[in-house]
């Protein structure tokens, strides 16, 4: 924990707003949050008066019965603290790491895929386009935890439900990257396998960018 003098009262905001991710893990791992969930409350009051030297009184304390709670929440196997499956659970949505197990899981398959049936057509198109696309959201929600932990330290987006389904809405994009692609819209000169490798590159890009698309496209729909 920093000192007070180390503090600026937009680091603390950005630590506060950090805690509470934090809290919302720990609780959703049934880790007994309460009294730091308590001291974390004192601290926000204050912190949006402006009395910045008791806000992070409060958040240091809040950190101190967070700490207090993971550790009571661990085994007491003869006076040696272990994790127990609640902390690995918190440590696991605070870090990420289903999301990381998912994404490299996904990626696997993916690939496996592409070397197994990269020849297979469906109406026309190569399955393959699907199955690029499908790799780069994997990428995406690999890249997305890393960026997240980068940043603030702990995972915020990519803990919820909603990124398994990237996966396979990309196997959409893809295919219809492949036909734009191909279709002479997008006009490229290049020969037949430098044209192959390039859809191969827009797919998987068009798979990265799954989560861009599905915005623009929420977007476009309330705007019609």
């Amino acid at each position: 924990m920093d000192s007070l003098k180390e503090v600026s009262p937009e680091k603390l905001g950005s630590s506060l707003s950090r805690f509470r991710h934090t809290l919302q893990s720990a609780h959703r791992s049934s880790i007994d949050v309460k009294n730091s969930y308590d001291f974390y409350v004192l601290a926000f009051k204050e912190f949006t008066k402006e009395n910045f030297s008791d806000a992070f009184l409060y958040y240091d304390r809040a950190d101190y019965e967070l700490t207090s709670a993971v550790n009571e929440a661990k085994h007491n196997l003869r006076g040696l603290r272990i994790h127990s499956s609640r902390t690995i659970s918190f440590f696991f949505k605070l870090y990420g790491l289903y999301a990381v197990i998912y994404g490299v899981i996904a990626a696997s398959i993916f690939a496996t895929l592409i070397y197994r049936v990269s020849d297979v057509r469906l109406l026309d198109v190569p399955l393959w386009s699907s199955l690029f696309a499908g790799l780069g959201s994997s990428a995406q929600i690999l890249t997305g935890v890393v960026d997240d932990l980068r940043k603030q330290g702990i995972v915020t987006r990519y803990k919820r439900i909603w990124y398994t389904a990237l996966p396979f809405l990309s196997l959409i994009f893809g295919y219809m990257a492949y036909l734009l692609f191909s279709s002479g819209l997008v006009a490229f000169n290049l020969g037949s396998d430098e044209r192959i490798f390039s859809t191969m590159f827009v797919c998987f890009l068009t798979g990265f960018l799954t989560n861009w698309i599905i915005d623009q496209l929420s977007k476009l729909s309330k705007n019609m």
